[in-house]
C-alpha cells in the first residue's frame, strides 16, 4: 500500500498546479488506487506527521509528495499549512508565522471585532496595552488569553522563552494582603513566616504576559496598586515602599461582572480595550457546531478511537445553555466519550449516544427536550480530521455553490470573465442546486419542521402577490422551503478567507443589476424571520436574489408606502388591521412604540423600513407625536423617495390616505387632497441629495404599452442601462400635471420616448414612430452623449434592430406578426375609407400598436377599467362607433374575438381626439 500511494502521489504532484486541486485531495487519490478513502486517508495523516507529504488544510485539503514539491518549485519548511497562500509565502522568503488568533473558532464570525481589537492591543507599541476579557463563565476567557500570549511570540512581540502566567484572584479574595503578596512580592520580615524576599508575579512574568482572572476580586487598594504600576512600569514589594521595581509585562484581565459597578472609575480609565466574549448560545449555529467538532476529535486523540456521534446528541448539545457555557459543553463531551469508550474500549469506533451523557443532561432530555432530524450522525477521527461529516450531501452541495459565489466573483473582478457569464452562470448554479435539493435528495425530512416552513412561505408568497404582483408558484415554494430546511442558520461563507472583503462588493453589484430581484429577496426573507424567528444572512440574500432573478418575475410596480407610528403596546397595529381590512388591502405597517420612545429611535425604525422596502415612489409616515421639524430634517438626507410626515393619526385619517392609495394617487396629489377641511401638520421631503437621470416612456393608451417601451430600451442600451432609470409613467397624468408629476421630483428627466407628446418645457420629447423611421435616432443618442461614456455605434445598431415595428409587437405579444399587421392594416385601411378621413403616419403606427395589444389582451381574457359614460359615448358617436365595429370584423373573425364596446371607444379616441 505504501508504495502505491507513495508513488503515485509522487507522479502526481509533478502536475500539480492550482486549477487542478480537486486531484490532490483524499477522495480523489482514494478513487484512483482503488482503497478506501479511510484507509488513504489514515496513511496520507501518517506520513504528513513523519515528514514525507505536505498536507495544506483549505477546502479542499489536499497532500502533495514533499521531496517532489520541493525539487520541482521550492523547499517547504512545515509539514502542514493552513492554505496556499502560506505555502507560498515561503517562496518569497518571507516567514510563514501562523496567525493563531485568526484560526480560532468564529474569528470572522462572532468573534471578528473581538479578535481585531485584541492585535490592535497587542500590536501597539511600548509594550501593548492591558486587554479586559468581559464574559460569562467558561466562555473561553482563559483560552484566548493563552492564544494572544501565542501570537505575541509567533509575531515576535516577545520572546520565545518569555513566561504565560495566571492567576485566578478569586482562590484570595478573603485573603487580600496574600493576593497582593503573591502579585507584587515582598521583602523578608513583612509578615510572621516571611523569612526571606519573595519575588511577585509581576517580575516573574516580566517579558512575558500576566492573566489575571475573576480580576473584579482585587480589593480597592489592590486595583490602586495595580494602577499605578499600569502608569508609571514601577511597583513596590509589600514591605518596603521605597524599593522600586520595573516590569515589562503585558497584562490580560478577566471578568464576568459588570465593569462599571465593580471596578474603580481609575481603574477603568486605564483599560483601553474592553473585549466582549459572547456565550456559547450567543454565538451562530456554525461556530456552535465547529467549537463541538473540536472537543470530539481531541477526544478522539486522547482515546486514540475514532469516535461516532449520533445525531440526537449533536442536537442537544448545539442547544444546550449552561452554566459554565463552553467548558461545560467540553466537560459534557469529555464524559459521554469516556462513557462511549468504558463500553466499547475493545471496538475500532466507539459510539456516543444520549444514554452516554451525563445523568443532569438526560434528566433535561426527559423533561422537556424535543429532537430535530435536522442533524446527520458525526464521525470524528484525529488521524484523518478531514473526515469528518461537517454536513449532509445536501449541505455539501449548498456549500460547493455558495463558494463558487465567491470564485467567480473575484475572476470578475479581475475582468477574466464578464458581467453577463458571472450571472449566466450563477443563476445556473443555483437552479442545478435546487433541482438537486428537491428532486434527488435522499435525506429524510422532519415532516412538522419542513411544513411549517412551506406554509411560512406561501404565506409570505401570498402577502407578495397581493401587495406587489408576485405570483404564488408551487416550484418557488418548494425550491426555497428546500434550501432553507437543509442550509438551516449555518453560516458557510463565513470560513471563506475572502467572504469579508468581496461581502460589500458582490450586494452592491447585484442591487445595481438585480434590483428588483434583491428587493424581493429582501423582502420576503424580513418577512420569514418575522414568522420562523430565523437569522437569515446575506449569503442567503445572494442566493436568492440569484434565484428570484431567474425566474419569470413581473415587473413590480412601486407603490406609495405607508407607516402607522404609534406609542402604546397595540395602538398602531389596531389601526392599520382595520384600515387594512376595510380597504382589502395591505396598505399600511405598523410599528407600536413604547411610551418612552424617543425621536433617536423613530428615525431609526424609519431608516431601517426604508432600508427593507422599495420608498422610490414615496413613503407616508403617521405619528401620533414627535416634532415633524425635527423628523424632516433628520430624514431629509437619508431617505431615497419623497416622504410626507403627518404628525397625526386616526383611523378616519388613515383609511383617507387608503383611499387615494386604491386610486393609485401619487404622492404629490395625496398631500394636496388628504383631509382638506381639517387643519393637520404635515410634510412633503424630499430627498437632499443629486438626482439620479432617467429617461421617461408614454403611451396614450395606458401604462401597459408605456413598460413595454421601457423594456425595449433597456434591451437596446443594454450596459449604459445601469447609469440611469428607465421609467414607464402615465401619459394622462404627466400632460395634466407637467412638472408636477413625480419623476421631476425624484428624478432629472433627460427626454420623454412615447407614443403621444404630453408636452413639459424643458423636456425633449421623441415619438416612437420617430424612432422606428429612424428621424430622431441621432437626437436621442446626443442626449445619452452628453450624460454618459456610450459606444455610439453600437447603440445605434441596437435601435435600429429593436425599434422596428415588428421588432416592438413582436416584444409586446406573442402574436405572428406578419398576420397580425397585415389583419390590423386591412382594419385600419377600410376605416379610413369608410370615415372618409387620412389617417398621419404617427396615428398609423399609433393603431398598429395598440390593436396588436388590444388582441391579445382579448385572447387573454384580460378586462379593461370600467368607464362610466360609456352609454353616453355610444349614443353619442354612434355612427363613427358602427363603421369602427364594422371594419374589424374580419379581425374578429380571424382571432375568434368579441372587440367589447370599451375597446372600440379606445381606438375612437386614437382616430379623432389624438
Amino acid at each position: 500500500m505504501k508504495i502505491d500511494i507513495s508513488s503515485y502521489l509522487k507522479e502526481l504532484t509533478k502536475k500539480f498546479n492550482k486549477d487542478n486541486l480537486n486531484l490532490f485531495s483524499a477522495n480523489n487519490i482514494a478513487e484512483k488506487i482503488n482503497l478506501s478513502r479511510s484507509t488513504v486517508s489514515s496513511y496520507l495523516n501518517k506520513e504528513v506527521k513523519e515528514g514525507n507529504i505536505i498536507k495544506v488544510k483549505e477546502y479542499p485539503v489536499i497532500f502533495l509528495d514533499k521531496e517532489t514539491f520541493s525539487t520541482l518549485y521550492f523547499k517547504a519548511g512545515l509539514n502542514e499549512y493552513e492554505s496556499l497562500e502560506e505555502l507560498f509565502e515561503e517562496d518569497k522568503g518571507t516567514t510563514c508565522n501562523k496567525d493563531i488568533l485568526s484560526n480560532i473558532i468564529g474569528a470572522r464570525g462572532s468573534l471578528k471585532e473581538q479578535i481585531e481589537q485584541i492585535k490592535t492591543a497587542s500590536l501597539y507599541p511600548n509594550n501593548g496595552l492591558p486587554i479586559m476579557l468581559l464574559g460569562p463563565s467558561g466562555s473561553g476567557k482563559t483560552y484566548l488569553a493563552k492564544c494572544i500570549y501565542d501570537y505575541c511570540i509567533n509575531e515576535k512581540l516577545i520572546d520565545k522563552k518569555s513566561k504565560f502566567i495566571s492567576l485566578n484572584c478569586a482562590q484570595y479574595y478573603h485573603n487580600p494582603e496574600l493576593l497582593s503578596s503573591l502579585l507584587f512580592g515582598y521583602i523578608k520580615g513583612t509578615f510572621t513566616g516571611a523569612d526571606k524576599d519573595k519575588k511577585g508575579l509581576l517580575e516573574s512574568a516580566d517579558g512575558g504576559v500576566l492573566f489575571l482572572d475573576e480580576v473584579h476580586r482585587l480589593t480597592e487598594e489592590g486595583q490602586e496598586k495595580l494602577f499605578t504600576f499600569m502608569d508609571s512600569g514601577e511597583y513596590s514589594p509589600i514591605g518596603d515602599n521605597s524599593i522600586k521595581k520595573t516590569s515589562r509585562v503585558r497584562l490580560i484581565f478577566a471578568t464576568t461582572e459588570s465593569i462599571q459597578s465593580t471596578f474603580l472609575p481609575t481603574f477603568i480609565r486605564r483599560l483601553p480595550v474592553i473585549v466582549n466574549i459572547p456565550s456559547f448560545m450567543e454565538r451562530p449555529q456554525q461556530e456552535r457546531l465547529n467549537l463541538i467538532d473540536s472537543f470530539f476529535l481531541i477526544e478522539s486523540e486522547i482515546l486514540k478511537k475514532t469516535i461516532k456521534v449520533s445525531k440526537n446528541v449533536i442536537s442537544f448539545l448545539l442547544s444546550s445553555s449552561y452554566e459554565g457555557n463552553v467548558g461545560k459543553i467540553r466537560n459534557i463531551v469529555k464524559y459521554s466519550c469516556g462513557s462511549s469508550y468504558a463500553r466499547m474500549r475493545t471496538e475500532d469506533v466507539i459510539k456516543v449516544k444520549t444514554t452516554d451523557l451525563p445523568i443532569e443532561c438526560q434528566d433535561r432530555i426527559k423533561d422537556s427536550y424535543n429532537f430535530t432530524n435536522k442533524y446527520q450522525d458525526r464521525l470524528y477521527d484525529f488521524e484523518c480530521p478531514e473526515l469528518l461529516n461537517v454536513s449532509s450531501n445536501e449541505q455539501k452541495s449548498i456549500a460547493t455553490t455558495y463558494f463558487q459565489f465567491i470564485e467567480e466573483f473575484k475572476q470578475l473582478e479581475k475582468n477574466n470573465i464578464t458581467r453577463e457569464h458571472f450571472i449566466n452562470k450563477m443563476t445556473n448554479n443555483v437552479n442545478i442546486l435546487l433541482d438537486d435539493l428537491v428532486f434527488n435528495s435522499g435525506f429524510t425530512k422532519e415532516q412538522s419542521l419542513f411544513s411549517v416552513l412551506t406554509f411560512n412561505i406561501r404565506y409570505t408568497f401570498k402577502y407578495l402577490e397581493e401587495n406587489y404582483g408576485f405570483n404564488q408558484d408551487g416550484n418557488k415554494i418548494l425550491s426555497i422551503a428546500n434550501l432553507l430546511y437543509f442550509k438551516g442558520e449555518s453560516e458557510i461563507l463565513i470560513n471563506h478567507p475572502d467572504w469579508n472583503s468581496v461581502k460589500a462588493k458582490l450586494l452592491l453589484f447585484i442591487g445595481t443589476h438585480m434590483e428588483n430581484s434583491l428587493w424581493l429577496a429582501k423582502l420576503m426573507l424580513n418577512n420569514l424571520s418575522k414568522y420562523l424567528d430565523y437569522r437569515f444572512l446575506d449569503e442567503d440574500l445572494i442566493f436568492i436574489t440569484f434565484y428570484l432573478n431567474s425566474t419569470e418575475m413581473p415587473k413590480i410596480k412601486n407603490k406609495v408606502n405607508s407607516i402607522i407610528l404609534a406609542h402604546g403596546y397595540s395602538t398602531a397595529s389596531s389601526i392599520a388591521n382595520v384600515a387594512n381590512r376595510m380597504l382589502k388591502k395591505n396598505f399600511f405597517q405598523a410599528i407600536d412604540m413604547p411610551i418612552d420612545t424617543t425621536i433617536d429611535d423613530i428615525e431609526n425604525k424609519v431608516i431601517e423600513f426604508i432600508d427593507n422596502y422599495n420608498t422610490e415612489n414615496g413613503l407616508i409616515l403617521l405619528v401620533d407625536m414627535g416634532s415633524l421639524s425635527d423628523l424632516t430634517n433628520r430624514l431629509k438626507d437619508k431617505i431615497k423617495g419623497p416622504i410626507l410626515i403627518i404628525d397625526y393619526v386616526s383611523t378616519p385619517i388613515v383609511l383617507e390616505i387608503g383611499s387615494l392609495l386604491l386610486q393609485e394617487k401619487n404622492i404629490n396629489e395625496i398631500n394636496d387632497e388628504i383631509l382638506k377641511d381639517i387643519k393637520i401638520n404635515k410634510k412633503l421631503v424630499y430627498p437632499n441629495r443629486n438626482k439620479k437621470r432617467a429617461i421617461l416612456t408614454c403611451c396614450y393608451t395606458g401604462m401597459g404599452s408605456a413598460v413595454q417601451i421601457q423594456d425595449i430600451l433597456y434591451k437596446s442600451l443594454n450596459e449604459t442601462k445601469d447609469s440611469f432609470a428607465i421609467i414607464p409613467y402615465d401619459y394622462h397624468k404627466l400632460q395634466k400635471n407637467k412638472q408636477k408629476e413625480m419623476p421631476f421630483q425624484i428624478y432629472d428627466v433627460l427626454a420623454i420616448i412615447g407614443t403621444a407628446d404630453p408636452k413639459i418645457d424643458g423636456v425633449k420629447y421623441i415619438g416612437l414612430d420617430q424612432l422606428i423611421s429612424g428621424e430622431e435616432i441621432q437626437d436621442f443618442i446626443n442626449i445619452l452623449k452628453k450624460n454618459f461614456e456610450i459606444d455610439e455605434d453600437k447603440l445605434k445598431k441596437d435601435i435600429l434592430f429593436n425599434f422596428s415595428i415588428k421588432k416592438i409587437i413582436g416584444n409586446l405579444t406573442i402574436l405572428d406578426v406578419e398576420k397580425v399587421l397585415k389583419s390590423i392594416e386591412q382594419a385600419v385601411d377600410k376605416m379610413e375609407e369608410k370615415l372618409d378621413i387620412k389617417l398621419s403616419n404617427n396615428i398609423r403606427f399609433l393603431l398598429y400598436l395598440h390593436c396588436s395589444c388590444m388582441i391579445e389582451r382579448i385572447l387573454r381574457k384580460e378586462k379593461l377599467d370600467e368607464q362610466l359614460d360609456i352609454q353616453e359615448f355610444l349614443d353619442k358617436q354612434k355612427e363613427k362607433v358602427d363603421i369602427i365595429k364594422y371594419s374589424f370584423l374580419e379581425v374578429q373573425k380571424e382571432y375568434s374575438i368579441n372587440i367589447s364596446d370599451l375597446e372600440i371607444r379606445l381606438v375612437h379616441d386614437i382616430v379623432f381626439n389624438y
